[in-house]
């Protein structure tokens, strides 16, 4: 199994969390850096995976309208993918 605990402290846009999810996961060379893009790497996973991200609060604040967004499209993922499993806290 796979696990990554990300810290979404001090991202204050998307281009902001990309960046601290490439620390993590492996994204494809082509990747869009949207959330469409995001799906289909987290559908592809093909191995047990589980991902936290922590430190959600300011994330919450600074770019709201994405975080929500971005917890409807990772709910998804997980109900598509039974491999992948992901929370926020």
């Amino acid at each position: 199994m796979s696990k990554h605990t990300i810290s979404l402290a001090k991202l204050y846009n998307p281009d902001d969390f990309y960046k601290e999810l490439e620390r993590y996961i492996e994204l494809p060379p082509y990747f869009g850096y949207n959330l469409d893009a995001l799906h289909d790497v987290f559908t592809d996973i093909g191995r047990d995976t589980e991902i936290l991200f922590t430190d959600t609060a300011e994330a919450e604040v600074m770019m709201s309208k994405y975080m929500r967004n971005l917890k409807r499209m990772c709910e998804n993922c997980c109900k598509e993918n039974p491999k992948l499993k992901i929370t926020f806290e």
